[in-house]
């Protein structure tokens, strides 16, 4: 008998007001471009750790810091790290199906909760046609308070384990709500970054989720929620203005190098509405490598669609 589908953890929108299409509703396809990030133990036992969003269509990443340190421990790689790619744009694959894909390389935000990755390169087997998806648009405007905001994430899930192996199922939802309050800094232990209040539900692995600000571009990703009904927080999408990455190659170059997250928003690579760099006093962060092979069969996917 096959386990039922996760019921609502509480807080989502009415699915009667939103839908995947891509001409109505205020989510385009939210599973090409919003991503589950699983990692598995040593017993090739998976687990859910958080949501990722791209903000490129060839595989530039965001989602939060802890997230990605969830699989470090004193600095060195404990278990494997990949993106859970459900669809393609292309239709390089079915609906149904699924791509386990590695993760190369993350920025770090070292005081702030956010991290800019890159995804591994995929092609067709047979046409070498390179995958391309669905990214999502970042917005620098701070919503004002009161702004209606949200966040699509991957937090309602279920892991049951057979004798064929193990599925997951998943019911995505859209959590709507507005913003509380907004600053550069909060305080020194938590958020000691620019930051904003929300009073829409952030559960467990909606962390490195994006917000969506009004004009459905992202201003802020999914960090915290204060037990047990909140508020929730964010970090500022802003706070990627010092993140870089390497082995880069832009237009015209010849040789791989550092680029900065300033260069591929001017290269294009990445839209950012009213980008202005250094809006906010300087942020440090570090590059880490991701390297621990995939070892585990991939799982079985259920996905529950929220209407």
């Amino acid at each position: 008998m096959r386990d039922p589908m996760p019921g609502p953890l509480g807080g989502e929108a009415d699915p009667n007001t939103w839908d995947f299409s891509a001409d109505h509703g205020p989510l385009p396809n939210p599973v090409g471009h919003t991503f589950p990030l699983l990692t598995h133990d040593a017993d090739n036992e998976w687990r859910l750790i958080g949501t990722g969003f791209y903000i490129s269509s060839d595989g530039l990443f965001v989602t939060a810091r802890h997230v990605i340190e969830d699989v470090f421990q004193d600095g060195e790689q404990v278990s494997p790290l990949a993106i859970f790619h459900l669809r393609s744009e292309s239709e390089l694959f079915g609906p149904q199906e699924y791509l386990l894909r590695p993760i190369m390389q993350c920025w770090l935000g070292d005081s702030a909760d956010i991290a800019l990755g890159v995804a591994a390169d995929a092609v067709n087997n047979l046409t070498r046609e390179p995958l391309s998806h669905w990214s999502w648009p970042l917005s620098w405007a701070v919503p004002p308070v009161g702004a209606s905001v949200a966040t699509y994430a991957f937090p309602n899930h279920a892991i049951t384990r057979t004798d064929h192996g193990q599925t997951i199922a998943f019911r995505p939802d859209l959590y709507p709500g507005t913003i509380q309050q907004v600053g550069d800094f909060r305080d020194l232990r938590v958020m000691p970054f620019p930051y904003m209040q929300v009073d829409f539900r952030i559960h467990g692995a909606a962390s490195g989720g994006p917000i969506v600000g009004p004009d459905g571009a992202v201003t802020g990703v999914n960090c915290t929620e204060y037990a047990p009904d909140g508020p929730g927080f964010g970090t500022q999408i802003r706070c990627l203005q010092d993140a870089f990455l390497n082995n880069g190659l832009l237009c015209g170059e010849a040789q791989p190098g550092q680029v900065t997250f300033a260069e591929l928003v001017y290269a294009g690579i990445i839209t950012a509405r009213h980008y202005v760099p250094n809006a906010i006093p300087p942020l440090s962060g570090h590059l880490v490598q991701l390297n621990m092979p995939i070892t585990a069969r991939g799982p079985s996917v259920e996905l529950g669609m929220a209407f």
